[in-house]
């Protein structure tokens, strides 16, 4: 789905109600491309490859060691 956010005075731009209630998230990354701007929702967990073979987890609500290491453990055979 293709949409036009508006842009505030403020800087602020809205994301649609359905997409917010989609991902369950009210956290969003931004990135530039390109392309121009790609947002992504931050869910529990957030993959992403910077272009030059590296890629990185990222847990914005904060992750247990223990649940860490079991879920690098298993990514550790898809790599």
């Amino acid at each position: 789905m293709i949409t036009t956010l508006k842009l505030f005075g403020t800087g602020q731009i809205t994301i649609p109600k359905a997409w917010r209630e989609k991902y369950k998230t009210n956290q969003f990354v931004a990135q530039e491309t390109p392309h121009g701007l790609l947002i992504k929702p931050l869910v529990d967990e957030f993959f992403y490859e910077d272009g030059s073979d590296y890629f990185g987890l990222n847990f914005p609500l904060g992750i247990e060691a223990k649940e860490l290491a079991a879920k690098l453990k298993k990514a550790n055979g898809k790599i």
